[in-house]
């Protein structure tokens, strides 16, 4: 394995590291100001003293200004507000649906024809990745925003989430790593009977997870919570087929028996630090930089702490898969909005995102602050690898953040620790990732039906999942009115929309 592990590391950051050398930007402007409308994921606000976007106005002569109000927690209130303030920002940033449906709203201009004049750099990234121009492509073929990536655009499937246990919880009751679904429960049920943080008291929380309830689990049943494709490539909607139905019991059962963390649904953000730092969390299923860095974090407080990532047990048909992964290109972007009056300058600053400098800015920081080079060998510095937050969250306070632009799988792997690489290289290398199907665009008709059923469906599905987990309802006696309610709330035309949708996309 660190043979395998070194190899590929040595790979990756060639290609990641090409061209690393500092190159010669030509300045946009003399003190140009554009403003910014940024505030996503509820938390991440445009900050106009973060350092990589100040490099950038070194590097460009174009500063942007932030409007977003950091005192606005909620990124929907924060877009409200906005929206109801008159005059736009010169650059709106957010996802793609939002800027399609501003776009649609006249609050955004084509690009297509500034791309072709003036950005040559997204015009190459939209030759390497076809994906990312027929999602950026409206129904009336403009195109109003550009997308980005994370971790550069060659992988269809990255790894993202995987499963992490205590393993010295495994070694003190004699237990061997749960390799299937079986296996698992077996352990789950050690961990909370047998009392392996040796407390005398029986409040160990085997699974538990941060905010989203327990589909993380419905893939070791054969379900899906969400649209996927079956083996034919025909989209299904998971919640309504029979596998979903026998996976929603089991973890009923799983919960009744205190397998389960009791506050699954509304823990939060929070549950790692609380349940680990408390010595009373068994297992979970969550990013692997950032879950990895709970090693260093507790082995001085909790004697002999060990949570480490493992492969995935295989389902209940034998299939060891992990469905939760990453596409190419994020889900967010920004565009140029109707009121701005320096539109050549701001297209050249979006095409300096693209460029090479503008990508390993993004990507490693702020050379001699975040990341030297060396022969051509680029390293983050100390102070990034050591930050006690985490090299993703210290980054992401530095003004790494999901534009128009391409990061680096390279960097992202140098950013984690020995433990979250291991498991990260572990679930790519072993082919258990399961690549997404492409993004769909809705054409007007299709939109008007997902605007009238789609929430109320999300809706109901999750308060219907959470009375069975929860045994306030039993899944056998009201399976068939669930379904019933489903197809009077519009359950058949969502569905029929989806795949009319998804087949046109797989055309192009």
């Amino acid at each position: 394995m660190k043979r395998t592990i070194a190899i590929i590391l040595a790979a990756l950051f060639i290609i990641g590291i090409t061209g690393c050398g500092k190159k010669e930007v030509s300045k946009i402007g003399e003190d140009e100001e554009l403003t910014i409308f940024m505030h996503f994921i509820n938390y991440c606000v445009y900050n106009d003293e973060w350092p990589i976007f100040k490099e950038a106005s070194r590097l460009t002569g174009v500063t942007l200004k932030g409007t977003a109000s950091e005192t606005i927690s909620d990124s929907a209130q924060a877009w409200s507000t906005m929206m109801v303030a008159g005059k736009l920002p010169d650059i709106i940033h957010n996802t793609r649906g939002k800027l399609t449906d501003l776009a649609d709203d006249g609050g955004l201009i084509p690009l297509e024809d500034l791309i072709e004049k003036h950005a040559p750099n997204i015009q190459k990234f939209f030759e390497e990745c076809p994906e990312a121009k027929r999602i950026a492509t409206s129904k009336d073929g403009h195109i109003y925003f550009i997308p980005g990536s994370l971790s550069g655009i060659e992988d269809e499937a990255l790894p993202s989430k995987g499963f992490f246990i205590r393993t010295d919880w495994l070694k003190k009751l004699g237990l061997e790593t749960p390799k299937t679904v079986g296996e698992l429960y077996t352990v789950l049920k050690a961990f909370k009977e047998r009392d392996p943080n040796g407390n005398g008291e029986a409040d160990e929380i085997p699974f538990f997870v941060r905010q989203e309830g327990v589909t993380d689990l419905y893939q070791l049943f054969g379900a899906d919570y969400s649209w996927s494709e079956d083996e034919t490539g025909v989209l299904q909607y998971g919640v309504v087929k029979p596998e979903y139905k026998q996976a929603v019991k089991q973890l009923a059962k799983w919960y009744k028996e205190g397998l389960i963390d009791k506050e699954i649904f509304t823990r939060g953000q929070n549950a790692r630090e609380q349940l680990l730092s408390n010595n009373t969390g068994g297992m979970t299923h969550d990013w692997f930089s950032t879950t990895g860095s709970y090693n260093e974090a507790y082995k001085n407080s909790i004697t002999g702490f060990e949570f480490m990532p493992i492969l995935p047990p295989a389902d209940v048909n034998g299939v060891v898969k992990e469905v939760r992964s990453r596409a190419p290109l994020h889900g967010y972007a920004w565009g140029i909005s109707k009121d701005n009056k320096k539109i050549e300058t701001t297209i050249k600053y979006f095409d300096f995102w693209m460029s090479e400098e503008g990508r390993k800015l993004n990507a490693f920081g702020v050379e001699g602050v975040h990341h030297t080079v060396n022969n051509g060998e680029i390293k983050f510095t100390d102070t990034v690898l050591n930050s006690t937050e985490g090299v993703p969250s210290y980054m992401r306070n530095q003004g790494q953040v999901e534009i128009g632009t391409v990061g680096s799988i390279s960097a992202e792997l140098m950013g984690m620790n020995e433990i979250a690489r291991k498991g990260f290289i572990a679930y790519k290398e072993g082919g258990f990732v399961k690549k997404q199907f492409s993004s769909m665009t809705w054409n007007d008709e299709e939109k008007k039906v997902i605007d009238a059923v789609s929430t109320n469906i999300t809706t109901y599905v999750r308060e219907q999942e959470q009375k069975w987990i929860f045994g306030t309802e039993d899944v056998d006696a009201t399976w068939d009115r669930y379904i019933s309610d489903l197809e009077k709330m519009g359950l058949n035309e969502l569905v029929d929309t989806y795949r009319k949708a998804h087949i046109r996309t797989n055309k192009k």
